[in-house]
């Protein structure tokens, strides 16, 4: 396979393009939706619009020498779209083309495989999901768990094509970089969400380990982290791949949709989110030590 060549700041644009980015004939652009922009502590707030576009354009420095171009920000209703112009294919531009798998829009991107071996450098790999959570990732006190404990939210678009996405990102937060994920909120109609966007929930002081480039989302996850651990004495586990089934779901029609579900998850009726996750793939699976009532395999 062509892996193409990696480094901190090439992990960290793979992390924005599969957050939210994409690849076309003019160039490279980078959708930073104003909702996951915007941050809140418990107490602080922030000027968003200044440190929105502090944030984007210390990330447009960062990303010029990489990528040999001009880069601008602009305005496009929803999103600050950081859009890199070029008139022809770079080394650069054919790197990430590689690495990406020929895969051209967030739509289809997937963790890139070279992030997922074992060798690779953890470095890398909290950049990548540094940049993801840049673009996608949620840091507000109302992501509030049942018990009051801040968590930080990453958004995965609901497209039929990138259903294994939040699977891969679970593993490469759990496995690789010792981040625990407690559990995926899977935009399924068996879950109640119908096609809402998928979220990995994560602890505030979990997140800490990897956080931010933006400046005012960091300050906004240090915050709600301190919070968690001086109201918390326990520290959260992450999801064993498999738990106890509290109540069984109504069935739905749309677990027939063809147009919206992977083909692994077609036909098929679920519980628990975590039949989702080994439905696509997942690998993990309770330690004998921790094993608990289960259901059936889907």
């Amino acid at each position: 396979m062509n892996t193409g060549y990696l480094d901190q700041e090439v992990a960290y644009l793979l992390g924005l393009l599969v957050a939210r980015g994409e690849l076309n004939e003019t160039g490279i652009v980078i959708h930073f939706p104003k909702g996951a922009l915007i941050a809140e502590g418990e107490t602080t707030k922030f000027d968003i619009n200044k440190e929105i576009q502090l944030g984007i354009d210390r990330t447009r420095e960062r990303l010029a020498e990489l990528l040999g171009a001009d880069l601008k920000r602009v305005d496009a209703g929803d999103s600050w779209d950081l859009i890199a112009s070029t008139t022809r294919k770079t080394m650069s531009w054919r790197n990430i083309g590689r690495l990406l798998e020929g895969k051209t829009d967030f739509s289809t991107f997937e963790v890139p495989s070279i992030l997922l071996e074992k060798d690779t450098p953890p470095m890398l790999k909290f950049e990548f999901i540094r940049g993801f959570a840049d673009v996608a990732g949620n840091v507000r006190p109302a992501n509030l768990d049942y018990a009051g404990r801040h968590r930080i939210r990453l958004d995965i678009m609901n497209r039929p094509t990138n259903w294994k996405l939040p699977v891969h990102l679970c593993l490469l937060l759990q496995d690789h970089l010792s981040v625990p994920v407690p559990v995926i909120t899977w935009g399924h109609p068996n879950l109640g969400r119908e096609w809402r966007e998928h979220q990995l929930n994560v602890y505030a002081e979990d997140f800490v380990s990897i956080g931010f480039s933006f400046d005012f989302k960091n300050q906004a996850l240090t915050e709600l982290a301190k919070s968690n651990q001086n109201r918390f004495n326990s520290k959260v586990k992450g999801c064993p791949g498999a738990r106890s089934l509290r109540a069984k779901k109504p069935r739905n029609p749309e677990e027939k949709n063809r147009e919206r579900l992977d083909s692994k998850l077609l036909n098929k009726h679920f519980n628990a989110y975590w039949q989702i996750c080994r439905a696509l793939g997942c690998p993990r699976r309770p330690a004998p030590k921790e094993q608990m009532e289960l259901i059936p395999e889907v």
